[in-house]
């Protein structure tokens, strides 16, 4: 599979400074990295750690290596959208 094209929400970045991740710091970076790795062509559901509900409907989460921090996101075969980032883990959703 090809590589997908990375979509970021309006507001992602400013999740990820609410965060109080600065921009061109390491944990930024990390965020960032995290989502260019998601956008290659292995499969997002192998690196989607769980599946909680984001309105309206549900999303994948990812959390970032060697941060507190969980980005969720959205995929088909050509996309991913990065939706936010959170300081805390995700609530799964039953399937």
């Amino acid at each position: 599979m090809a590589r997908r094209v990375a979509h970021l929400s309006t507001t992602f970045r400013r999740s990820v400074t609410d965060l109080g991740l600065a921009p061109g710091s390491p944990g930024f970076r990390a965020v960032f990295a995290t989502v260019a790795a998601l956008t290659e062509g292995k499969s997002c559901l192998a690196l989607a750690t769980t599946r909680p509900t984001f309105a309206p409907g549900r999303a994948f989460a990812r959390r970032v290596s060697g941060r507190n921090v969980w980005i969720l996101f959205r995929f088909d075969d050509h996309h991913l959208f990065a939706l936010t980032a959170r300081g805390v883990p995700p609530v799964p959703v039953d399937s």
